[in-house]
């Protein structure tokens, strides 16, 4: 959402310029359960409480995004599979958001494959059900969860993305708020100038 928001602002201000956004594959918690867990039982037994996230939520409140009914700390297998294969089609951006939504704002569980091919059909995922009654990708995730590296760094933290504006590259990671997006898109810029 804040992302979406700042690639609007920077498409008015900069629309000669080609942003490219790729999302890269990282599991925080490879110990989580397959189907996921409930939010407050995993944050206590990871972290003692919920605490970590007050700034995270007070971000996303300013921006419309309150995390107002997150309920599953999701294990990420099959988002993350989905969407290496929606950004084939061009429809990373489209679906993340839509994942976002539905876990945090929605209160589901996109820990499940049908929550999953239910969000990638809605944003437009070619054959989305059928990818995800199968097990199509999961070794290419492995791979990219073993050796990903955004701007020559190793993922280490999600969400990390690669941007590059014009030929302006870098990767960074961690929630970013729609300003300070949108101050890295023009940053970006100002190297092609």
């Amino acid at each position: 959402m804040r992302l979406s928001k700042a690639l609007a602002k920077f498409g008015e201000s900069q629309p000669t310029v080609p942003v490219r956004i790729r999302y890269f594959p990282f599991m925080i918690d490879p110990g989580t359960k397959a189907d996921g867990e409930e939010y407050m039982a995993y944050n206590r037994r990871r972290w003692g409480g919920d605490g970590w996230t007050t700034s995270m939520k007070a971000m996303g409140a300013r921006e419309g995004a309150p995390y107002a009914n997150w309920k599953t700390w999701p294990n990420t297998t099959h988002a993350s599979r989905m969407l290496m294969r929606a950004e084939q089609y061009e429809l990373g951006d489209k679906l993340i958001e839509r994942l976002y939504r539905m876990c945090y704002e929605e209160g589901e569980n996109v820990s499940l494959r049908e929550t999953v091919a239910r969000a990638a059909s809605e944003v437009g995922v070619p054959g989305a059900a059928e990818y995800m009654a199968s097990d199509q990708g999961l070794a290419e995730l492995e791979a990219q969860l073993r050796g990903a590296k955004a701007g020559g760094k190793r993922v280490s933290a999600a969400p990390t993305f690669s941007l590059r504006a014009g030929a302006a590259a870098g990767g960074f990671s961690g929630a970013q708020d729609t300003a300070q997006w949108l101050s890295m898109l023009e940053q970006c810029a100002e190297q092609v100038a």
